[in-house]
């Protein structure tokens, strides 16, 4: 009986098909006019991507007029200035220096709490206002790539200035610390890096600031034309690369409910430099409420007083 209706049927069932195929064919148009027309739309919206990813706060402004107690860098390619401030040792005895990096989109006012935790310590503190921030100039982030040459000659100035006090060390939050280990994997001075809650590389980072999610492809490319654009190698801007290349200890400290830069980060970095790294999970803290943790407070100034040298002698501030 069904062998019989389905022979029955077989020529209405084949118009069916006939037709079925017949819609299908002009979906699949559809979808390939839609696919066409997405990638057409792609093209601008990776470039708004990339832009957001790689254009500086500061971008087309002028150098600031200076002020009191600031130190100006000029550095480059391509040109920018840095500002800096030191905050001296509290103690007869400076052990060493420690430049305090802050987190993207922000400056180094943010950061003046660790560097009075340092100066506190017996440390000579030096806040930075990385490019584009702050009362920097510069027209483009690069995550740590042109970051840390800036910072090498930073560090150069304040040599030739004789403000640079026994060892070196660096500590960044987020962007800064992230860039810390950049700087330490191509820069023997640094001696020791307190790292808290950087990102693993700008590849792996972008993605989780996306508001929805986005195909892979889009990702990579408007990352792609975030590096042309700035003048740099989006792979350069790698931690987990970085990390390998030095041999100074960094400690990374990062909150276990970081949403914005997920713990996994650190424990990328961490495997790729196990042999002279050390990591700390912070059960509860975010990625903004990680900076008032007890844990990088008692810890950051046991690390650089263990790595850095104590070997000058200053006077202590009044």
């Amino acid at each position: 009986m069904a062998v019989r209706e389905q022979a029955r049927d077989g020529k209405s069932w084949g118009m069916s098909a006939l037709r079925c195929g017949r819609r299908g064919g002009v979906h699949v148009v559809a979808f390939c006019l839609s696919i066409a027309i997405w990638s057409l739309s792609c093209q601008p919206l990776q470039h708004l991507g990339a832009s957001a990813i790689v254009v500086a706060p500061n971008r087309g402004a002028p150098a600031p007029a200076p002020i009191d107690g600031e130190l100006v860098v000029t550095v480059g390619p391509p040109a920018a200035t840095l500002s800096l401030q030191i905050i001296d040792a509290r103690t007869p005895r400076v052990r060493a220096t420690v430049f305090v990096l802050h987190g993207v989109r922000a400056n180094k006012k943010s950061m003046r709490g660790w560097g009075r935790m340092l100066a506190a310590a017996g440390f000579r503190a030096v806040l930075v206002d990385l490019r584009g921030h702050g009362r920097s100039t510069g027209d483009w982030l690069s995550y740590g790539v042109v970051e840390s040459r800036d910072l090498a000659q930073a560090l150069d100035a304040l040599d030739a200035s004789g403000l640079r006090i026994g060892s070196v060390g660096v500590m960044g939050i987020s962007y800064g610390a992230a860039t810390a280990i950049e700087w330490a994997g191509n820069d023997r001075r640094i001696r020791a890096v307190v790292a808290v809650a950087p990102f693993a590389s700008l590849r792996a980072v972008v993605p989780g600031y996306a508001p929805v999610l986005l195909p892979a492809s889009f990702v990579t490319g408007a990352i792609d034309l975030a590096g042309r654009e700035g003048g740099f190698d989006p792979d350069e801007a790698s931690p987990v690369v970085a990390i390998a290349r030095t041999q100074a200890p960094v400690l990374l400290i990062h909150g276990q409910n970081d949403r914005r830069i997920p713990s996994w980060h650190s424990q990328r970095i961490f495997v790729a430099g196990k042999d002279h790294a050390e990591l700390l999970l912070v059960p509860g803290a975010g990625h903004d409420s990680i900076t008032d943790e007890s844990v990088v407070r008692e810890r950051a100034p046991a690390w650089f007083a263990r790595y850095l040298r104590q070997d000058t002698e200053v006077p202590m501030r009044p």
